[in-house]
């Protein structure tokens, strides 16, 4: 016996089980053995694709019908019920070492010069100082103001 063949009912015995159970399955087993002998012909398969392609054009437009009459059944509170809140993810940016500490240093004092950076954390010239505040102030974590020569770095509060 080969593996449909105890589906398809090629016993006389399994067709009478198969009546038994269900006259629908039964039915739909007889379609199956109808198509079973045309499933080597290319024009038949063509227009079976064919008609299953017309098929889903047909369930597609039924469904958008059906999701256009909803949309205008429910009102937009019944509508928000139905839709998945939206979560907003917290993020916590969290800075090199080096920065955090000319955060704080600044917080410590209010504000400071790129000398007082320099000196506080051990920089051997004044110009990478100067390039961490810059940084921090394009990131938005300082405030900077211009006096003259001078440059001032400020916390955000």
């Amino acid at each position: 016996m080969r593996g449909y063949d105890s589906i398809t009912g090629s016993e006389p015995k399994a067709e009478a089980v198969l009546e038994k159970i269900s006259k629908s399955f039964s039915d739909a087993t007889l379609d199956i053995r109808e198509i079973a002998k045309y499933s080597n012909d290319p024009v038949f398969l063509s227009a079976l694709i064919f008609k299953l392609a017309e098929e889903r054009e047909k369930t597609n437009k039924i469904l958008q019908e059906i999701n256009e009459k909803l949309d205008h059944a429910f009102t937009d509170k019944e509508k928000k019920k139905w839709e998945k809140p939206e979560v907003k993810e917290a993020s916590i940016e969290v800075l090199p070492e080096t920065d955090q500490k000319i955060l704080d240093f600044i917080e410590q004092r209010g504000m400071a010069e790129a000398d007082q950076v320099k000196e506080a954390l051990g920089y051997k010239g004044q110009n990478a100082a100067s390039q961490r505040l810059n940084k921090l102030f394009r990131e938005g974590h300082l405030r900077k103001v211009r006096s003259g020569r001078k440059v001032l770095y400020l916390a955000r509060g």
